[in-house]
């Protein structure tokens, strides 16, 4: 069986996501995180009773709706550049990234069944910083840089590999290639400001077309995350190639992703607002089995996505 044919997301099964939960981190729970490092907190036992809580809002409240978890998110920033940004070494790095996964695996155990089929994650960001690009590695930069993640995640016992909050067409590409020896599947999740453009102005249809020509379509789908629905709407334009998205992980508000997180408290937005804007797309993109959230999204945000999004799904069958 190929490594895609194990997600049940690529089987029609509706699943759901967290991701961006630094933000509660930081202004609910009280944690200063080092280079927006989340990671570290599985060194610290407040921080893993927070994550812990965290998590199991964001999987209660899918379950509570039928839907499925991807668990992941605490391995956004714990690379090779980052880790050594806060004293990680190689080995303790590596030591980390298998903790996680095990953190992820204990909720899938609990969890699993049938009916809400549970997964486990590994969560990639880009090498440098999402939302100031600066300078960005070339594919084969990536390719070499990233796989070290990758190979972890692998070795550890991962699922899939989630590449999130993506902006760099090229970096992208060297993700892609860096999963096919681990045979694992990738998923490419690109940050698309506002306006429906990512930050180098390429449109969505661009980057995907163009890290599918580079990787002969590797990727098992696209997603977008780290931006609001009326943010990225504008780039879901007609075509064939939006069937390759899979998911989206949108943010609570439409805000810059960098004033958010710079605010000193948590912008939630309306949960019930967010849960019609994404059923609005369930309806509009009937394949896509992903529907997650990003910044400022916790388990009542997730609640009111998997509710609204599971009952457009049933109104479309009944139709």
């Amino acid at each position: 069986m190929a490594a895609e044919e194990k997600l049940p997301q690529l089987q029609g099964r509706n699943m759901t996501c967290g991701g961006g939960f630094e933000t509660w981190l930081q202004y609910v729970d009280g944690f200063t995180l080092r280079h927006f490092c989340a990671f570290e907190l599985l060194n610290d036992k407040r921080g893993v009773a927070c994550l812990s809580d965290y998590h199991r809002k964001l999987v209660e409240a899918a379950v509570e709706n039928g839907f499925g978890v991807i668990n992941e998110g605490l391995h956004y920033r714990a690379s090779r550049d980052w880790g050594e940004l806060i004293g990680f070494s190689k080995e303790a790095l590596e030591e980390i990234n298998i903790r996680g996964i095990e953190f992820y695996k204990d909720f899938a155990k609990e969890y699993d069944s049938p009916e809400t089929p549970m997964i486990v994650g590994g969560v990639i960001g880009p090498r440098g910083d999402a939302y100031n690009v600066g300078r960005t590695p070339d594919a084969a930069e990536a390719e070499d840089y990233h796989s070290e993640q990758i190979q972890t995640f692998k070795k550890a016992g991962a699922d899939v590999v989630t590449a999130a909050t993506f902006s760099s067409i090229e970096e992208a590409t060297g993700i892609a290639k860096a999963a096919k020896p681990a045979d694992i599947p990738v998923v490419i999740s690109f940050f698309v400001a506002r306006g429906g453009k990512l930050k180098g102005g390429e449109t969505l249809e661009e980057a995907i077309r163009a890290v599918d020509a580079a990787t002969e379509s590797s990727p098992a789908y696209y997603m977008i995350n780290c931006t609001h629905p009326t943010e990225f709407t504008p780039g879901l334009t007609d075509g064939d190639w939006t069937r390759r998205l899979g998911g989206f992980m949108p943010n609570a508000v439409a805000m810059e992703t960098l004033d958010l997180c710079k605010l000193g408290h948590l912008e939630d937005g309306d949960p019930e607002e967010l849960g019609g804007q994404m059923a609005d797309l369930a309806r509009r993109f009937p394949h896509i089995n992903v529907w997650g959230g990003c910044c400022g999204t916790d388990g009542r945000h997730i609640r009111q996505i998997t509710r609204q999004v599971g009952e457009a799904r049933r109104g479309m069958v009944a139709e």
